[in-house]
């Protein structure tokens, strides 16, 4: 994590992509990390904080994309709105949502059985994501980190007007980025 400016850091991820991959599945894949970073912002404040401070929240730039093999991207987080948060805070924030990332990409074991659908390891890196949540979590104990990761895991549905919950948009972002070969996510 490096500080870009006075409230802002910088964060790298770097994955392997396949040979030859459209540009759509690299556009896909900065969705999900654009999204597992949204989820560090909610850890590192909260619903609460923002509400306290007018509602006002992080933002999440693309200061740099790197289309190669591997992908490499760097995100700017920026601190906004009033929020008060320090380096510290975001840290933690994105340390937290970096293991969760990290760690269920090492649950993966080795080749992915031809047997199984894409839809049953989609929900296997789903479960890893979320084991991987409530061992952050639990050594978070006793912190507001672990309550706002029980908050994340509380919004694992659709509401009727067919809004996604953060807890969810942020399980499927980690799980299809957690299958990603060489997936390594840096703070500096």
């Amino acid at each position: 994590m490096t500080d870009v400016q006075r409230e802002s850091i910088r964060v790298q991820i770097t994955f392997a992509q396949d040979d030859d991959a459209p540009l759509t599945d690299v556009i896909r894949n900065q969705q999900d990390v654009l999204e597992l970073l949204d989820f560090a912002l909610f850890l590192t404040h909260g619903d609460v904080l923002r509400w306290v401070n007018g509602g006002g929240r992080g933002q999440i730039r693309l200061a740099r994309l790197d289309h190669g093999t591997p992908v490499e991207m760097d995100i700017d987080l920026v601190m906004s709105g009033g929020l008060g948060l320090t380096h510290g805070d975001a840290h933690a924030g994105v340390t937290a949502a970096g293991t969760v990332l990290l760690t269920a990409a090492r649950s993966h074991t080795g080749v992915p059985d031809p047997e199984r659908s894409d839809r049953q390891r989609s929900s296997d890196a789903e479960k890893h994501v979320l084991e991987a949540m409530e061992r952050v979590a639990y050594d978070a104990r006793g912190t507001d980190l672990a309550w706002r990761i029980r908050e994340a895991e509380q919004h694992n549905g659709t509401t009727p007007e067919g809004t996604t919950g953060k807890g969810l948009r942020f399980v499927r972002a980690a799980a299809r980025l957690s299958q990603k070969d060489g997936i390594d996510f840096r703070m500096e």
